[in-house]
């Protein structure tokens, strides 16, 4: 059995953002019920404590779903990869001239839940970010304990204060370094990896950490290729160069660059994105990490999404626990997502609002994608005058030619 003790992203709360409301809500673990026949796609950490295997946040275009999973994805590597505010997504998210607070919630597997008050403000010269005040709480949870006790600190003793660790610590601490990483390095924690794939979400590239694409991925790609291999030619003591090796079924042609720019000229965007996207996802399974995967359904038709999604919701292929959090404009893949509360909502007016499914008062029995697609919950299709706007707008441009 593995005695190593594990660190478990909970979620967090974003204040004072000033684009968000004024307080926004993400977390990973379960508020419904958890039916033990339908446990697949959770992973258990402690009694009625569990995490969701796969959270999706959908919403129209311009909800703010991307600037939502940077501020994740960067608060996640400030405190559990030991990377500065400007090494982080958090130097592209956090925006504005007022401070901004971030409140994250991790679970150790020592059956301690920790909570890191983080806030942050630009200094007034360079505009750059740093920690102007952090406070670390750690709280040990009962033998038996109900979901609103694990986030409640109220009665909780301070663990660490920034601006009280002693000047020795202080004086090596960057003002954009976390003090987290005193947490986990005095507990031996092991914490979950953080594959962030939001560079390939518009650019069309092919990375792949074998030498060899499995023929599986390939044959359900694209079943005209032969085979994929992409070798590495050392260029001096700290980089590699990728050499292409193409070819396709009943070809006797080897189609071979270096510049993926040529190789990119027979293969379909989407079959390069997959192999790209499928090597990421292994990664994840591999480690028991968390990946991140902005517009998931980019490029891709619905089964092949379907498949990337399966992977995380079944045992036999996430052994690890890992974790997908991925956006999307789709709605028709809510319907392939069975609980509430992996649905996160994004909406938007003067700021972006933040729903989970699983808080509306929506009856169990109605189609999801049909609630979302029929504005129900409101802001979740583009406005009908707007639509009407538009549409007498392209009538006269054709009109007047």
């Amino acid at each position: 059995m593995d005695k190593e003790n594990k660190l478990t992203f909970l979620g967090m709360v974003i204040e004072n953002h000033p684009l968000f409301d004024k307080k926004v809500e993400f977390f990973v673990t379960n508020d419904q019920r958890v039916y033990q026949d339908k446990s697949e796609q959770l992973t258990n950490l402690s009694g009625s404590l569990w995490v969701n295997n796969l959270v999706a946040l959908v919403g129209k275009n311009a909800t703010g779903k991307t600037t939502i999973l940077k501020m994740v994805i960067g608060t996640l590597s400030l405190l559990l990869q030991d990377k500065s505010i400007s090494q982080t997504r958090l130097q592209d998210a956090l925006l504005g001239k007022n401070e901004i607070k971030i409140i994250v919630y991790f679970y150790g597997s020592d059956q301690v839940v920790f909570k890191d008050e983080l806030s942050f403000k630009p200094e007034f010269e360079s505009g750059d970010w740093h920690i102007v005040a952090e406070k670390i709480y750690r709280k040990k949870l009962a033998a038996r304990f109900s979901r609103q006790e694990v986030f409640s600190f109220k009665d909780t003793t301070l663990l660490y204060d920034r601006d009280n660790i002693g000047e020795v610590a202080a004086s090596v601490l960057a003002n954009d370094d976390s003090i987290f990483r005193i947490i986990r390095r005095k507990g031996e924690y092991r914490v979950q990896k953080i594959i962030d794939t939001l560079i390939f979400t518009n650019v069309n590239a092919l990375v792949y950490n074998n030498k060899e694409v499995p023929l599986e991925i390939l044959e359900y790609l694209d079943p005209t290729i032969e085979y994929l291999k992409i070798d590495k030619k050392r260029i001096d003591a700290n980089s590699f160069q990728s050499f292409y090796r193409l070819r396709f079924k009943g070809s006797t042609e080897e189609i071979t660059d270096t510049n993926f720019a040529t190789i990119e000229k027979y293969l379909s965007s989407g079959t390069a994105k997959g192999v790209t996207l499928y090597g990421n996802i292994l990664n994840a399974l591999r480690s028991g990490g968390i990946i991140f995967v902005d517009e998931l359904e980019n490029h891709f038709n619905h089964t092949i999404v379907r498949t990337f999604i399966e992977y995380f919701t079944n045992k036999r292929i996430n052994k690890n626990e890992a974790t997908l959090i991925f956006s999307t404009h789709y709605s028709e893949l809510l319907d392939d997502i069975e609980r509430g509360d992996e649905i996160y909502i994004a909406k938007r007016d003067n700021n972006i609002h933040l729903q989970r499914y699983s808080n509306a008062k929506v009856r169990t029995e109605l189609n999801k994608a049909e609630v979302f697609d029929s504005d129900y919950l409101g802001g979740t299709v583009p406005k009908y005058d707007a639509y009407m706007k538009l549409r007498k707008a392209t009538e006269k441009v054709i009109t007047d030619d």
